[in-house]
């Protein structure tokens, strides 16, 4: 090795321990190891008898004030580094004449050492001049860092910050602990525990720092880690120190450094939430609010800019999504003239496929900080992590994930817990989880690089197939009498969940809303075209039930193509019909009448005798609403005497409600009443309360059309029972519109504007047209 690394130093000019550590030093630099860590990695396995050496002991090692080191460790160390056997022998033989002169008189540089320590430590990381934000959180912790003890004996408080990488945690500690400073003379300790890496930081070389730092003599630190603590603690009782433990892995890590009584406090920051950490004050740090970031970015790179700018500063800072790490690094590239402007920032951080890339400046890189946490996962979560992104629903609840990942539901919760307690994973609804922004982008990464193509669509369609069937059991448990489309049996690993009551099929219908509609779009996109037809046809009683009409359009037209690129024809009548009933209730009704021309003409072609009948009822409503009554009633007749025929119940009871409105419309009132009550009987002989209620409704206002006023108000009354019961919104404002227009037309004037403006209230939260109706009866003198 000499010529190939330098002059080697010579072991027997070591005259006391401090030279010879040097020497050491130079050892190793001659030998051209970047750092010690480095030289950890060949050290390890030479050590005799075989054993880890951490890379913070073999730092700790070469400290000047060391009166003694580990034999075997110097012998490793040469060894690694190539020395042939005779140069091994002879560091091991000046090593040991070192330890014999250790033992008769103390080195200089261990009284250097101690003379040094006579003033209290202060080891505390400078605070940032930019610190913004976290103002509650830091006034929390400041607080309780700053009570008073209570006597001697008083518990220490522990304050753990945990977040995610890049949310600021040792930004806050250090800026908090500054403001504490003249609370505890006796100086600062802080220590990088290293958390997240493969080798963290042992208790017991932090407590031999601490110890010497605390004015210990280096030859008086006990080799036990137990007596290192008793000691420690022991020097802390008197003493007010404050103690910063940086980047945690858990709680077995933090014990040995806590105080045992008196007036010291310790501050902790990990990644984890430290459940093993008893009596600890927690604080979670989240993303950034919209005006923190904004604050922390202007204190970056100056008013100007962000004034000349705003349009493009709110894009980027949206970007980076509340994570502070981002935002700092962002405004570091503009404010040192990496990028010429926000906006050409902005431009570059939107295509997701760069993001990461740009957030990087010098050695800040936002994906070298969610890189370490993922690398010290075990491999269950790391699968876990990456695969949950090959969906791409914004949220997942434990039976997604456990179909998606093919695992059981308490495994699943098991994993997803876990994820969350050390925040790659945020769950603010119990049961609910999401990923940041910037974290999901990288979990992508993670299972372009480690998963196969095979694994990760096999994941999507396991997803994909539990929204379907679990969808399609929604829509029979609140529409049991409709057609349903047919599904094929589960696959193996996963199975969809199963309803008890209507009220339980809707709740998940609401939850599920957006995740449902990324799932269309997600089977349309990868050319799953029978989930991307078959799932919106099984949200329809969603979309009708709450008049989501832009949902319904966006997903049956989604639907459409998928129908149509499977050449199904169909399947392409059903998505038609679905999606004019969207267009209807968008009020877009010549495209819905067109869809059901359509639908109409396929079904016929295929003989489909109840998909025509279905095609004349919603046809018949359509015309209805553009005032083509008459036309409206013939349409209907026809779909009456189809379901007749087929002895189909529920088709011939919808027949008869929207022939009852076509008939209203035409002043036939006594006929329209007629039609009703027939639906009515019919839907009271089936489970379905959702049709019951709104079949009261309409019956209730044809009554006061006719002028039976009692009968309508009796009816009306019970539809707003059924239909609030059954959570059907519209029905219920016009069923309490219909009881005003009773009392108004008996003269009961308060009476009736009582029940308009709770009508009014109802329909004008769904964004309902009629509400624009019942506020003008409010507001009309005559109403």
């Amino acid at each position: 090795m000499g010529e190939q690394h330098g002059t080697v130093p010579d072991p027997d000019r070591a005259a006391d321990l401090a030279e010879f550590i040097g020497a050491l030093g130079e050892l190793r630099v001659s030998a051209g190891m970047p750092s010690y860590r480095a030289l950890a990695k060949r050290v390890g396995p030479r050590m005799r008898p075989p054993r880890v050496m951490s890379p913070n002991t073999l730092v700790d090692a070469f400290r000047p004030e060391r009166r003694r080191l580990d034999l075997d460790l110097v012998v490793a160390i040469v060894g690694a580094l190539g020395e042939d056997e005779a140069a091994v022998d002879r560091w091991r033989e000046s090593c040991l004449r070192v330890h014999r002169d250790a033992r008769t008189q103390a080195p200089a540089g261990a009284e250097r050492r101690r003379r040094a320590v006579d003033g209290a430590p202060a080891e505390l990381s400078a605070d940032l001049t930019d610190f913004t934000g976290r103002v509650s959180e830091a006034e929390e912790l400041v607080a309780a860092l700053g009570t008073p003890p209570s006597g001697p004996a008083a518990p220490v408080v522990l304050s753990a910050i945990s977040g995610a990488g890049g949310m600021g945690k040792t930004t806050l500690a250090v800026h908090v602990a500054h403001r504490v400073l003249r609370g505890f003379p006796d100086g600062q300790l802080q220590a990088d525990f290293h958390g997240t890496e493969a080798v963290p930081t042992a208790p017991h070389d932090v407590l031999a720092r601490f110890l010497r730092s605390l004015g210990v003599a280096p030859a008086r630190i006990p080799v036990d880690p137990d007596e290192r603590a008793a000691l420690y603690r022991s020097l802390l009782a008197q003493r007010r120190v404050l103690i910063l433990l940086d980047n945690v892995r858990d709680a077995a890590q933090v014990r040995p450094l806590l105080p045992g009584a008196g007036p010291s406090r310790v501050l902790v920051t990990s990644r984890s939430a430290l459940p093993g950490l008893d009596g600890a004050l927690r604080i979670t740090l989240g993303a950034l609010g919209p005006d923190e970031s904004s604050e922390l970015f202007t204190n970056i790179v100056g008013h100007p800019v962000v004034s000349a700018e705003p349009d493009a500063v709110q894009s980027l800072l949206e970007i980076c999504a509340g994570l502070p790490l981002a935002v700092r690094i962002a405004a570091s590239r503009l404010a040192t003239g990496l990028h010429p402007s926000v906006g050409e920032l902005a431009r570059r951080l939107a295509d997701e496929r760069s993001r990461l890339d740009e957030l990087t400046v010098e050695d800040r890189a936002i994906r070298t900080t969610f890189s370490v946490s993922y690398r010290g996962l075990p491999e269950d979560q790391a699968r876990a992590f990456r695969l949950l992104t090959v969906s791409d629903c914004p949220s997942f609840t434990v039976p997604a994930a456990a179909a998606l990942l093919a695992l059981p539901a308490d495994v699943t919760r098991r994993l997803l817990d876990a994820l969350v307690d050390i925040h790659l994973l945020q769950s603010s609804t119990p049961g609910r989880y999401v990923f940041h922004d910037l974290l999901r982008l990288f979990a992508a990464e993670c299972a372009q690089r480690d998963e196969t193509p095979a694994a990760r669509d096999a994941a999507m369609h396991r997803q994909l197939r539990w929204h379907l069937h679990t969808s399609a059991a929604a829509s029979r448990r609140m529409n049991p009498s409709r057609r349903h489309v047919i599904v094929e049996e589960p696959g193996p690993g996963w199975r969809p969940l199963d309803f008890d009551d209507f009220d339980a099929a809707l709740a998940w219908f609401e939850a599920e809303r957006t995740n449902l509609g990324f799932a269309v779009a997600q089977a349309a996109r990868t050319g799953c075209y029978e989930i991307a037809w078959k799932l919106p046809i099984t949200m329809w009683d969603l979309f009708h039930k709450r008049l989501w009409q832009q949902d319904g359009i966006r997903c049956y037209e989604s639907a459409l193509a998928g129908a149509e690129a499977l050449q199904d024809r169909a399947a392409e009548a059903w998505v038609l019909v679905s999606l004019s009933s969207a267009y209807r209730e968008a009020l877009r009704l010549g495209e819905a009448a067109d869809c059901l021309d359509r639908a109409l003409t396929i079904r016929s072609g295929l003989g489909d005798l109840q998909g025509q009948g279905s095609c004349l009822i919603n046809l018949g409503y359509v015309y209805t609403e553009m005032g083509r009554a008459a036309e409206a009633a013939d349409v209907l007749e026809r779909a009456v005497r189809i379901f007749q025929g087929l002895g189909h119940p529920a088709g011939e009871a919808a027949a008869h409600t929207n022939l009852g409105l076509a008939l209203q419309q035409l002043g036939d009132h006594p006929a329209a009443v007629g039609h009703h009550r027939r639906a009515l009987a019919i839907n009271l002989r089936t489970p379905d309360r959702f049709a019951v209620g709104k079949t009261l409704t309409n019956l209730s206002v044809a009554l006061f059309q006719l002028g039976s006023l009692d009968e309508a108000a009796d009816q009306a009354r019970r539809a707003v029972e059924v239909t609030r019961d059954t959570g059907n919104s519209t029905d219920e404002g016009h069923a309490l519109d219909a009881l005003g227009q009773v009392h108004a037309a008996r003269g009961q004037g308060p009476l009736a504007h009582r029940y308009w403006r709770e009508a009014y209230v109802i329909l004008d939260s769904i964004g309902h047209p009629h509400a624009a109706d019942v506020h003008h009866r409010l507001t009309s003198p005559t109403g």
